[in-house]
């Protein structure tokens, strides 16, 4: 999505990875220029950027935050003093930690059980894991994106590799420890989108840890979702405190058939605009139309 000529009005925030977006932002880019507002790439830790000359900034595909979190919420600060940013600085801050999630099960969201693993401690996992009497459990940092450094443990013979995994990321990182949720297998892991507040689509994505070969992060199908689902999210989001102009709520079903939040993904998430079709695109525009 090359963009040359008029300068923009909204800075589509991408990584060098990424320097042309992805085809969503070509859709969104195309729906805001129907209305007389010019969108585009533009990358976040480009030093010859000025991003006091654009309307506003929207974060899109900047999708190496993870790998660099206190560089990208540093610029996110800067750039954010010197035009509007979406989602704002506090959020993304907040956001590339997992710790997040502690923080929402305090406040009286469903999540899926967590043991946490404090940066520098030397815990033992497989003790941990007996005692929880998970059989089946997902190990992670807490500041990661993609299964990044993802491991799922089901018995002894991956616990090397597990030890292995913690003894080269926690002296660095927080790492976070769960059961795996085997619902994402059949019912699927599902998101909830919702731009300036309002639902507008959902989608169902494959599990990132089953068993299946060819597993794609940016694949999905749309979604018909169910008013529990629908009010599950907006009980997420109401717990946040923030406003937020993007968010996706992704949630699966415990043993016990109760939805549990999986992610709130407010920072960088795909936010599938292909599969949630022209009311998708449309309610993103207008809740940045609505910022401007």
């Amino acid at each position: 999505m090359p963009i040359s000529g008029t300068p923009l009005d909204i800075a589509l925030v991408t990584a060098s990875t990424f320097p042309d977006c992805r085809p969503d932002e070509t859709l969104l880019a195309e729906a805001l220029a129907a209305r007389g507002v010019r969108a585009g790439p533009v990358i976040w830790d480009d030093p010859t950027v000025d991003w006091s000359r654009f309307r506003l900034a929207l974060i899109r595909t900047a999708w190496d935050s993870d790998k660099r979190r206190d560089e990208f919420v540093t610029w996110a600060e800067r750039a954010g003093a010197q035009c509007p940013l979406w989602n704002p600085p506090e959020v993304l801050r907040w956001n590339t930690h997992k710790s997040y999630l502690r923080e929402l099960e305090s406040r009286g969201v469903p999540i899926v059980p967590t043991a946490w693993l404090e940066r520098g401690s030397t815990p033992d996992v497989e003790a941990l894991l007996a005692e929880r009497g998970w059989s089946d459990a997902v190990v992670k940092p807490a500041v990661s994106a993609g299964a990044r450094d993802t491991l799922r443990v089901r018995g002894p013979a991956e616990l090397p590799a597990v030890r292995e995994l913690v003894a080269r990321v926690l002296p660095h990182k927080d790492m976070m420890v769960q059961p795996y949720i085997s619902s994402v297998e059949g019912h699927g892991e599902r998101s909830m989108l919702f731009f300036g507040g309002e639902y507008t689509h959902a989608i169902l994505r494959p599990a990132a840890l089953s068993d299946r070969p060819g597993y794609d992060s940016t694949f999905a199908e749309p979604l018909t979702s169910t008013e529990e689902e629908r009010a599950f999210a907006r009980k997420v989001l109401d717990a946040t405190g923030f406003e937020l102009l993007y968010a996706r709520v992704d949630m699966a079903r415990d043993e016990r058939g109760a939805l549990r939040l999986m992610e709130l993904e407010i920072t960088e998430p795909n936010l599938f605009l292909h599969q949630g079709g022209p009311g998708a695109v449309r309610g993103l525009v207008n809740a940045l139309l609505a910022r401007l």
